[in-house]
């Protein structure tokens, strides 16, 4: 990466939001030709490659602190890497990438929520609000409109496994707080993935030993290629570099971009197509993100917080 790129964070964290949105697409462009276990085993083998020059050097100096804290690395590769994009291939694999990029959206209120059941942390009632509406619009989405499906359970299992991965990711982004700031990140990085990796692995022997290698195609084979390379690799380092040169707040901003990112590419990609209720569940979701973290007018509420 040239120094110039370097320096300029805002196209590196929408850079960033492109290549995750991505990942959806490509997802369910290879639904058929690789199983779930497959298609994230070969994402992150190839993600370890082209890690390993940079990541490699700086393992030594790291190491202590890895070390130390080995239990974060286990966790943090266990819900990032073994769990979460394992969760989108098979959700995808039973509904449209559309589905599954607009329920990502709900990712900083599961923090939220999450924060608060594990944690113990503090929401205020404008984060309550925000929560209640995002809810809303989750509802939108998986019902299609209908809200009234969710009484009968008459749910997409696919959205419901895509749900589960945000879940995961909610719980690895709290578990990313517990990082020292000081290691290096790249070795961090390295040492998450080749944690998850080797978590994932069991899974896959398994399968491959019941239903066979899978045989690429120059189709399936570009995808992995793709998934190794910018969502897993290119995308983290961008979104780092955003991190450091605009402030966690800002930076974080870009990742609403995924859901627009993301219709376009299905769109464009898979002729799939967005529907009213994707459009009206988003709405609800990103009003009730920007009421949690204030983005919007306050309300004359009483400022204490749940606790």
């Amino acid at each position: 990466m040239t120094f110039k790129l370097a320096t300029r964070p805002v196209p590196l964290a929408t850079a960033a939001a492109l290549f995750w949105a991505g990942n959806f697409v490509a997802g369910r462009a290879i639904n058929g030709e690789l199983s779930p276990l497959s298609l994230s085993f070969g994402r992150w083998i190839l993600a370890l490659l082209c890690l390993a020059p940079l990541a490699l050097p700086r393992l030594r100096g790291a190491w202590p602190q890895l070390k130390q804290h080995w239990r974060t690395v286990l966790v943090l590769g266990l819900l990032g890497v073994t769990l979460c994009n394992t969760l989108i291939y098979r959700g995808v694999a039973h509904t449209t990438a559309v589905n599954a990029v607009m329920l990502n959206a709900f990712v900083p209120i599961m923090v939220l929520l999450a924060g608060r059941m594990f944690l113990g942390q503090s929401m205020s009632w404008m984060q309550c609000i925000g929560s209640a509406l995002s809810f809303c619009g989750v509802a939108v989405i998986l019902t299609h409109g209908a809200p009234s499906q969710l009484l009968s359970l008459n749910l997409n299992p696919g959205d419901l496994w895509v749900f589960a991965a945000v879940a995961c990711w909610a719980l690895y982004t709290l578990t990313l707080r517990k990082v020292p700031t000081g290691i290096d990140k790249i070795a961090m990085l390295f040492a998450t993935i080749l944690v998850g990796t080797l978590m994932l692995a069991p899974a896959v022997i398994w399968e491959w030993a019941h239903q066979g290698v899978p045989t690429l195609s120059v189709h399936s084979a570009s995808i992995v290629l793709f998934l190794g390379i910018f969502p897993s690799v290119l995308a983290y380092l961008f979104y780092n570099i955003a991190v450091a040169q605009l402030g966690a707040a800002r930076a974080s901003s870009f990742m609403h971009l995924i859901p627009a990112f993301g219709a376009m590419l299905a769109m464009l990609l898979l002729g799939e197509h967005v529907q009213w209720w994707h459009l009206a569940g988003l709405a609800n979701v990103l009003a009730g993100v920007a009421l949690s973290n204030g983005m919007l007018p306050r309300l004359n509420m009483p400022r204490t917080a749940l606790r």
